[in-house]
């Protein structure tokens, strides 16, 4: 309330310098107090116009972004993105030179998209753009954690099930990213999961040779063998058990190295049967 009356008195003041200085208060609010009943779509664009205005600060535009996001996990307003013509702007502030901002922007475009095929097909119009696709698979090896976290789950999102998004991925170079995390010491264990999440959503849509040999070649599949250990991360391990059980379903050819940390996989899994799949543990097992 005591936002609303500063901007009410300087927005009847002859001080632009002071009308420019003075946030506009939050649209909700203001409909709120004059008994306005705003619909969803329209506060939709009004929470987007306080993201997008140059005139208004940071934290009122956290807060609009926030009201965004809520407002989407709604799959009619998720799907009312493209027609209230809102992807554009959106997409803009994964250019953002704020980062929290980059990262709210990946946190809308995954929960807009999450099993939303109607949503990852807009997303997908506007995956070419200059923050389209290429913009997300850069995030997701950005310094800040809090980016990086939601670009992946926006590409997890964006390409589960869905053909198109996997070639789109794939296009820029989506898979680079993948090994990277898994190896480095410096992941952490919830970063790694978002890794394992976006590589599961990935094979999703179809494993075909070709793929096989990519991950092979990108030593994926050694970067999830080497997650297979008694004191590693047990939502790690599970995952990565799951995906090598996977890849081994549509024959994927293990090299001699990757045969080795197989064995040592095994012997890890040994140690905690009663934590992880059997059924997984016996098909690791066949490899000779």
């Amino acid at each position: 309330m005591e936002k609303l009356l500063q901007w009410s008195i300087a927005n009847q003041s002859d001080d632009k310098e002071l009308r420019a200085k003075t946030p506009a208060p939050d649209p909700e609010l203001l409909a709120q107090l004059f008994g306005q009943a705003v619909d969803e779509p329209t506060q939709m664009k009004q929470n987007m116009a306080v993201i997008t205005s140059p005139e208004i600060d940071l934290e009122n535009k956290l807060v609009a972004f926030d009201n965004f996001e809520m407002l989407i996990e709604n799959l009619d307003n998720a799907n009312n993105i493209e027609n209230l013509k809102l992807w554009d702007p959106l997409l803009q502030q994964l250019s953002s030179p704020e980062p929290k901002l980059q990262a709210l922007a990946c946190s809308c475009i995954g929960t807009a998209t999450q099993n939303n095929p109607k949503s990852q097909h807009n997303f997908l119009q506007y995956a070419e753009g200059e923050n389209g696709m290429a913009k997300l698979v850069e995030l997701a090896s950005d310094k800040s954690p809090e980016t990086n976290l939601k670009a992946i789950y926006a590409l997890a999102n964006i390409v589960r099930h869905n053909k198109e998004g996997v070639e789109s991925f794939e296009k820029h170079n989506g898979w680079d990213i993948i090994a990277p995390i898994l190896n480095s010491d410096k992941s952490s264990e919830k970063l790694k999961l978002r890794a394992l999440s976006l590589l599961n959503a990935a094979l999703s849509t179809s494993i075909d040779s070709a793929r096989l040999e990519k991950l092979q070649q990108d030593q994926v599949v050694k970067s999830l063998l080497g997650l297979i250990k008694v004191d590693g991360h047990i939502g790690c391990v599970d995952s990565a058990t799951s995906i090598v059980t996977t890849l081994m379903s549509h024959k994927y050819s293990f090299d001699d190295e990757e045969k080795k940390l197989v064995v040592q996989a095994v012997e890890q899994l040994e140690k905690m049967k009663d934590q992880i799949s059997h059924e997984d543990l016996q098909i690791l097992k066949s490899v000779s």
